[in-house]
C-alpha cells in the first residue's frame, strides 16, 4: 500500500526500536556462522570458566560484553564464542548473555572475529586483513 504513513521507517544504519547497543540476548537468539564452528574455541581454560559461570548462574554478569552484529533478522555472534559453547554443551538454551549489539551482517561478524579473536580470515572477499 503506497502512501501508508502509519508504519515506522527503519534507517539501515540504526538498530530497530527496542534493541539497545548493550542488552541481554538469550542463547537461542544468537546465530553462529557455521564457518566459525571449528575455529571458535581456542582457550580450554576460558571454556571451563564459562561452563562454571553457566552452572553457578553468574553468566549474565560476565564482562566484557559479547560482540554481536544484527542484520535486521539475525544476531550474529562475533566474540566470546567460549561462552556460547559453554551454554551449548550444558544444554542451557535459555542462558542470557550481556551483549554489545551493532548493525551489521554475517560477514561483519566474520571480519570482527578474524581481527579480534585470532580466527583466520574466512570472509568471502578476504577483507579481514585489509579492512
Amino acid at each position: 500500500m503506497s502512501g501508508f504513513s502509519g508504519l515506522p521507517t527503519r534507517s539501515s544504519g540504526r538498530l530497530p526500536n527496542g534493541v539497545l547497543s548493550l542488552d541481554y540476548l538469550k542463547f537461542l537468539q544468537l546465530s553462529v556462522n557455521p564457518e566459525l564452528a571449528d575455529a571458535r574455541i581456542r582457550d580450554a581454560a576460558a571454556l571451563e570458566h564459562a561452563m562454571a559461570a553457566v552452572r553457578s548462574g553468574s553468566m549474565r554478569t560476565e564482562h566484557p560484553a559479547m560482540k554481536v552484529f544484527f542484520d535486521g533478522c539475525q544476531f550474529w555472534l562475533a566474540s566470546h564464542f567460549h561462552r556460547y559453547e559453554a551454554a551449548r554443551r550444558l544444554g542451557a538454551r535459555h542462558q542470557e548473555f550481556w551483549c554489545e549489539i551493532q548493525p551489521g551482517s554475517k560477514d561483519d561478524a566474520l571480519r570482527y572475529a578474524s581481527k579480534h579473536s585470532g580466527i583466520p580470515c574466512l570472509c568471502r572477499d578476504h577483507s579481514c586483513a585489509t579492512g
